[in-house]
């Protein structure tokens, strides 16, 4: 008998190093975003300086077979007797319910910018939305819900404030307003609908808007489109609502960032058949947002909405609608990609208003200013400077080389560094 106990155990203890030489059985990756180590190179100098021992300790200890099943285990076990979770940011609230810790601080104001900032903000974008709409374009700035502010009452008390303090997204709804800016008010809007909606509005464990609210805030975007342009351009409905338990991405994406086991008690959420029917010539669209809208442009929804599109990825990459590969919106030319659009529209839930724009108001109020600054005789320079990059085989070559490394075309190229070289003369002529 002690042999047996023996024997189990010593094949019990080897079982990790089997799966993770043979593979055997396959076991699912862990959720959420992390870098695992690589494997270290083993050199005479890491060795005697330890750092070979310990890299390898470490990218041993993360590729021991059955880990992520080990992971989940101890998660588990901390998530349901000490209610801790392991998921950075994210909050277990009361029923159940998970939350992320910014929209908690929109929920109560604690990341409030402040009444100079949102001023700056707003005048900014009404001098942008003025200049788009002399040139028959036009700025929509869609304010997303945030689930906090949805589900107050499942906030745990220990993140909960004495009081709520100036939100940012209300401070900037309504400066916004008053400037004429194009705004659409997710939070109260939200709130209202929340005891007579037929269907969820928002996930228990997942941060994001549902499906159904997803298409009705797209509905009002679409209105708010063809009011403020004069122009139809869409015909969109909802039809055959599925309500199941069994959910889509992103409805859980929060408990599974949690990698644990047992499955939460979720309430069933709804999943609409969008129906799109175009009725002109489908506008340029290009949208500033953070992942509130990815549920629209990854499912293919912005294809069927609109004509050529991109998603400004938190003002840091840049996603064609034609699928090709994310650009980096430090090597595009930020105005000329704004003109080749019918629509520029801001997108981002109340979590993320202590950063509005992440930087493209800015960007693009400075880059106007820039452009108006240019007087005829710097536009004929700039005119000039083409035509030598033009002449000369070696600075073309090396016009396309950089075009080619940033994926953009080569005539955007050109003009980032036709510009570069007048921004740059003019800076020297004011130091001679």
């Amino acid at each position: 008998m002690r042999k047996a106990i023996a024997t189990s155990l010593i094949v019990i203890l080897f079982l990790p190093a089997i799966q993770q030489f043979t593979g055997f059985p396959k076991v699912s990756g862990l959720k959420g975003y992390f870098e695992l180590p690589q494997k270290p190179k083993l050199t005479v100098k890491g060795i005697f300086q330890g750092t070979f021992q310990d890299s390898l300790n470490n990218w041993l200890e993360h590729h021991i077979g059955y880990r992520p099943d080990l992971v989940r285990l101890y998660n588990q076990f901390r998530y349901s007797l000490f209610d801790t979770v392991a998921a950075q940011s994210v909050v277990r609230g009361n029923d159940g319910f998970l939350y992320e810790i910014n929209y908690i601080k929109a929920l109560f104001g604690q990341d409030y910018v402040g009444d100079e900032q949102v001023a700056i903000h707003a005048a900014q974008l009404s001098d942008i939305s003025h200049w788009l709409s002399l040139r028959n374009k036009y700025l929509i700035v869609l304010l997303a819900p945030g689930k906090a502010s949805f589900f107050p009452e499942y906030v745990p008390d220990r993140y909960r404030a004495s009081e709520i303090n100036e939100q940012n997204d209300f401070a900037y709804a309504s400066a916004l307003t008053d400037k004429g800016v194009p705004v659409i008010h997710g939070n109260p809007w939200f709130s209202a609908m929340r005891d007579t909606s037929r269907h969820a509005l928002f996930p228990k464990c997942g941060i994001h808007w549902s499906y159904y609210g997803l298409g009705l805030a797209f509905d009002s975007l679409i209105n708010t489109m063809e009011l403020i342009s004069g122009r139809k351009w869409l015909d969109f409905s909802m039809k055959r609502i599925e309500v199941t338990h069994k959910l889509r991405s992103p409805d859980r994406d929060l408990w599974e960032g949690l990698n644990i086991i047992i499955k939460p008690d979720d309430f069933p959420m709804p999943y609409p058949e969008f129906n799109f029917q175009k009725t002109a010539v489908a506008p340029k669209v290009m949208v500033v947002a953070d992942s509130y809208y990815w549920q629209w442009f990854g499912s293919g929804y912005a294809t069927e909405s609109f004509g050529e599109h991109s998603f400004w990825y938190y003002n840091e990459q840049i996603y064609p609608g034609d699928g090709s590969p994310p650009l980096e919106r430090k090597n595009v030319d930020l105005l000329l990609r704004v003109l080749d659009n019918d629509f520029v529209i801001i997108l981002l839930t109340d979590a993320n208003m202590y950063r509005f724009g992440f930087g493209f108001v800015e960007q693009l109020h400075e880059a106007i200013q820039q452009h108006e600054s240019l007087t005829e005789s710097d536009l004929e320079e700039l005119q000039k400077i083409i035509s030598g990059i033009r002449s000369s085989t070696e600075w073309m070559n090396t016009v396309r080389q950089k075009a080619m490394d940033r994926g953009i075309s080569e005539e955007e190229m050109l003009r980032l560094d036709a510009f570069w070289v007048l921004q740059n003369n003019k800076q020297q002529q004011k130091h001679d």
